[in-house]
């Protein structure tokens, strides 16, 4: 039974040329591509976190406390993604310091109109690389991060005028 374990192993190896049996010989995203995209999509959560704060500052104290749960939510993906990152094999990334954000003088309509729109390109990030990612488990967390993204955009929209 053991013997015939370990030759469909080797059959499996096998069959993948060159050693892609991570998925990419089927069109998914290599190791790699996977490893990059959690590491630019991390830098795109941070930047929800700073969207959020922006919210805070500029709003009454009622608004303030609604977003401040989202953007608890936002370092809590930050967390997960980091700890992602680390179980494939990557390191931190290095933040950039060319976003730009709103300054604190803008208008709560314009930082909540910011807020929104990165939220919408994190949503449309993730459902993007769904398709290319194989792996099931990832996938599940992206899923749920896809739907806790939309629920943001559309508190967003909410509080707009």
């Amino acid at each position: 039974m053991q013997k015939a374990r370990l030759r469909q192993a080797e059959l499996d190896d096998a069959s993948y040329p060159c050693g892609m049996n991570d998925g990419a010989y089927f069109g998914y995203w290599s190791k790699e591509e996977v490893l990059n995209f959690l590491k630019e999509l991390l830098e795109i959560e941070r930047i929800g976190v700073n969207a959020f704060a922006a919210i805070g500052r500029a709003a009454d104290a009622h608004v303030a406390d609604l977003v401040f749960e989202s953007e608890l939510a936002q370092g809590a993906i930050c967390v997960l993604l980091k700890k992602e990152i680390a179980t494939r094999g990557g390191t931190d990334v290095v933040r950039r310091k060319n976003t730009t954000m709103p300054s604190v003088k803008c208008s709560l309509q314009r930082v909540i109109a910011f807020a929104s729109c990165n939220q919408t390109s994190l949503a449309d990030t993730i459902e993007e690389a769904v398709l290319n990612i194989l792996d099931s488990e990832l996938n599940a967390k992206l899923i749920y991060l896809l739907l806790l993204h939309r629920k943001q955009v559309e508190q967003l929209e909410a509080l707009l005028p």
